[in-house]
């Protein structure tokens, strides 16, 4: 069993990026869990927020992520990088263990809930490019949080009002791509486990 956490970078409720998570859950490998976490309660990052102890909204989204083995991003683009909402998911879950009043789940030998966890991003997009730019700008986060991002495969959902219907994911190369990226990135976790 692979549990994966994703997290949707959009806060909006109708957002492109939130239906593509939801087909996500469709189109999982046997043997795989997706549980979606919040992240729009988040407070802006401020060490003056971390004592005597992080704002609960922080704490329960690092119980989320502590326990995952795979974390995966529905991106979207917001002027050519990413939303500052996500950013700011990132940067909370990427404070050292201890700091806050939060420590690492018994066992866990990760000094952040990012730091060694697998991850994948893809993402929805009117535009073109499908999130190709942001998805950059969020690798380049990552990298410095020490959170493997796998390589590839990759999803670039383009021009998605149209591969969408009714908040459902209907393009077939669309949804052929996302099952790749999936089962990319339970293998990922497995090798990396290994």
């Amino acid at each position: 069993m692979t549990r994966i956490v994703g997290i949707c970078g959009s806060l909006r409720a109708a957002s492109l990026n939130r239906a593509l998570l939801r087909a996500c859950a469709g189109l999982l490998p046997a043997g795989a869990t997706l549980e979606v976490v919040e992240i729009g309660d988040l407070p802006l990052m401020n060490e003056d927020l971390e004592k005597p102890a992080w704002p609960e909204a922080v704490q329960r989204l690092r119980r989320a992520v502590w326990p995952a083995e795979a974390l995966l991003i529905a991106c979207p683009e917001y002027n050519a990088g990413i939303p500052a909402p996500l950013k700011n998911a990132i940067d909370w879950l990427s404070r050292a263990e201890g700091i806050g009043g939060v420590t690492a789940p018994e066992g866990e030998t990760r000094r952040t809930p990012l730091a060694g966890l697998p991850t994948a991003i893809l993402g929805a997009s009117p535009g073109m490019l499908g999130t190709a730019r942001a998805q950059q700008h969020l690798r380049m986060s990552l990298q410095s949080t020490g959170t493997p991002v796998m390589p590839g495969p990759e999803a670039f959902v383009a021009g998605a009002p149209k591969k969408f219907e009714g908040g459902e994911l209907v393009d077939e190369p669309s949804r052929a791509a996302v099952t790749k990226v999936l089962a990319g990135l339970v293998d990922w976790a497995a090798r990396l486990k290994a």
